[in-house]
């Protein structure tokens, strides 16, 4: 079941309270978090649906910060909007950019490379050193 036109806009209030516009950065409601890119995260996580659903009428009627008072004492509905907001925001390709992180990328591990852990000698010492050892005492 699709998000009703009321629902999408009561969660761009909210989502405007959590991620308001500044540094140069769009709000919440600005970079699309109540349409496209909620919709791709409800697509990715769909078990989210209900429980935003649930959310919002909990809260339906109430002035966003208000609301947001009110949800901030629910760890169920509090937990929901905060996976969903800041997701839906992260989903906008114009934010990513703006913070300079490109998303998931594929990184293939290169076997003839050195593990990452020793790329920058920070266990040298610890391998010239050699094995320390105690014996472990016999009852």
């Amino acid at each position: 079941m699709a998000m009703s036109d009321a629902q999408r806009a009561q969660l761009g209030a909210l989502a405007d309270q959590l991620i308001p516009a500044g540094g140069g950065m769009p709000s919440a409601s600005e970079a699309g978090v109540a349409g496209q890119y909620l919709d791709e995260v409800l697509t990715s996580l769909p078990d989210l649906r209900a429980a935003l659903e649930t959310t919002l009428k909990a809260v339906e009627g109430l002035e966003p910060a208000e609301a947001i008072a009110v949800l901030r004492q629910d760890p169920a509905g509090w937990g929901v909007l905060t996976a969903v907001v800041p997701g839906a925001y992260f989903m906008n390709p114009a934010i990513r950019e703006a913070i300079g992180y490109p998303g998931l990328e594929r990184r293939p591990i290169d076997p003839s490379a050195p593990p990452d852990y020793d790329r920058d000698g920070l266990l040298a010492s610890v391998i010239a050193r050699g094995p320390v050892c105690r014996p472990t005492p016999a009852d």
